[in-house]
């Protein structure tokens, strides 16, 4: 017995140190002695969980935390593995803790029967998805925005693979065509064109594939679209790209120029919604990735802990418990460094930098977002102090910068009297080897309480309307490239952003 109590104690040191090593990665496990109906978790699990310590001890006490119907499902879940007498199952609940906080909790047990073949103990891991679950109902709505948006936008749009196959068709497309979804996917977009059309259309997709990444794709073409029944009409075309399931994908945005019904505005909405709903997927997927990967790691864990409780139990081999143990933790850590590396993995992101020409690149994010600009009332002007100024940039990157400038400007002359709805775009060099690229406005300037947190994630100077991230992320871009972006008043009234970037001279241009 006193070789046995040792052991325990050992055994317990050794948990603390797992605890230790897990709590960074929301994971807890736990015991349940059904004979006695005893429950014990691990060490500060409760208070991570908004619980107070010491208050989950039988099973009673754990449900008084737990939503009702995720009680009777656990019930369920439990009897079902006694009467199969299985060696192991699965859980999911939401647990309400004492501060108000409803936690998603996600886990797997291991079962230890006695002689007679009843369920007596039972050994697992918990772990808070409350994260994981929250963007999952967030995609979902994003999902349910998606395919409301997809509904009533109005140019076509079509999603094909590398190949030409079709995988989406939006309502518009069902309308401008004249076919029904279902009749069209997995087959060749083009169908959707007459056989004089199709070696152009082939011929763009191909320049569109090899231009990306070096330069400037060409994205936007008139053609000829064929509807269902023959009737030929005047198109529109603009291409874009995206990665769904690791598998590259094209966007068509097909705009029927035989009328002239379609709102600019609605269009860049729509894409700015597009690019937020594919974020959102990603996550997803990520969410899904790491659900999986620590899959593995948990379930050896709960393995190995089974297996040493029962040798304690049974005084069996120190050495043969000490293993075990170590080779829990060994899972325990795998877990840990998977969740690190997903966590770089959503930090981080190489930037694909290249020399880029400042004017150009300005020129093309102030035509996609003031395509409406005279219509508007809005004099953008331009002051560039080298017309042939280059810098070393992400272009796609420094457009969703200058994009994001740009239309907080012109929301801000909304109010303005036409005279003084103007925007100045000027670029001039520096010192340092840096280019500097400002956005003016003559607005009504920022609140001096917001222009302090301007760039602070969820800090929004459209109030009720913004999500307080644009700025965030524009900053984040900016100090990927080595640069840095600021913001203050104007004296004679409204706003300047201003960021740097890495200028190029032609000197260096020539030598590489």
């Amino acid at each position: 017995m006193r070789n046995r109590a040792s052991t325990e104690s050992a055994l317990g040191d050794r948990g603390a140190q797992h605890v230790l090593a897990v709590e960074e990665g929301a994971l807890g496990l736990f015991e349940w002695d059904m004979v006695n109906d005893e429950v014990r978790w691990s060490p500060s699990d409760e208070i991570r969980l908004g619980l107070k310590p010491g208050s989950v001890i039988d099973f009673e006490s754990w449900s008084k935390h737990v939503f009702p119907e995720d009680v009777s499902s656990a019930r369920a879940q439990i009897a079902d593995a006694a009467e199969q007498q299985r060696d192991r199952f699965t859980f999911h609940y939401r647990l309400r803790g004492e501060d108000g906080k409803v936690r998603t909790i996600q886990g797997a047990a291991r079962c230890i029967y006695d002689e007679r073949g009843a369920l007596v103990k039972s050994y697992g891991v918990n772990i808070d998805i409350t994260g994981l679950a929250e963007r999952d109902a967030m995609l979902r709505d994003r999902e349910a925005q998606l395919e409301s948006i997809l509904a009533t936008m109005p140019d076509a749009m079509v999603v094909i693979d590398a190949e030409g196959r079709i995988h989406a068709f939006s309502a518009a497309a069902e309308r401008l065509f004249n076919y029904v979804t279902a009749d069209l996917i997995g087959l060749n977009v083009t169908l959707l064109v007459p056989d004089s059309a199709r070696e152009v259309l082939s011929a763009h997709l191909d320049a569109y594939r090899e231009a990306r990444g070096r330069s400037t794709p060409v994205t936007r073409f008139d053609s000829i679209a064929r509807r269902n029944g023959g009737a030929e009409l005047p198109v529109e075309l603009c291409i874009g790209e995206m990665i769904v399931a690791g598998e590259r994908r094209y966007t068509m945005f097909i705009r029927d120029l035989s009328t002239r019904g379609t709102i600019e505005q609605a269009t860049h909405e729509l894409r700015n919604e597009l690019a937020q709903v594919g974020r959102m997927a990603a996550m997803g997927e990520l969410a899904a990735s790491l659900a999986h990967e620590l899959n593995q790691p948990l379930s050896a864990t709960a393995n190995f802990l089974a297996a040493t409780v029962m040798l304690v139990e049974r005084d069996g081999d120190r050495g043969k418990v000490a293993e075990l143990v170590s080779l829990a933790n060994e899972q325990i850590q795998r877990a840990g460094s998977i969740i690190r590396r997903i966590r770089e993995f959503i930090v981080k992101r190489e930037v694909e930098v290249g020399i880029e020409p400042v004017e150009k690149t300005v020129r093309d994010a102030v035509s996609l977002v003031l395509v409406g600009a005279s219509r508007m009332e809005v004099d953008v002007r331009y002051a560039f102090e080298h017309k042939g100024a280059l810098m070393l940039a992400d272009r796609v990157q420094i457009q969703q910068v200058l994009v994001n400038l740009l239309r907080n400007a012109t929301e801000a002359l909304n109010g303005q009297p036409k005279h003084r709805r103007t925007i100045l775009i000027s670029a001039r060099g520096r010192p340092d080897d840096m280019v500097e690229i400002s956005v003016s406005d003559t607005g009504p300037g920022i609140d001096g309480r917001m222009l302090e947190n301007i760039f602070t994630p969820l800090s929004s100077t459209k109030g009720a309307d913004g999500m307080g991230l644009g700025l965030s992320i524009c900053r984040r871009i900016i100090e990927a490239h080595g640069g840095l972006l600021t913001a203050e008043n104007r004296s004679a009234g409204g706003a300047t952003f201003r960021f740097t970037l890495p200028a190029v001279s032609l000197e260096e241009v020539g030598q590489a």
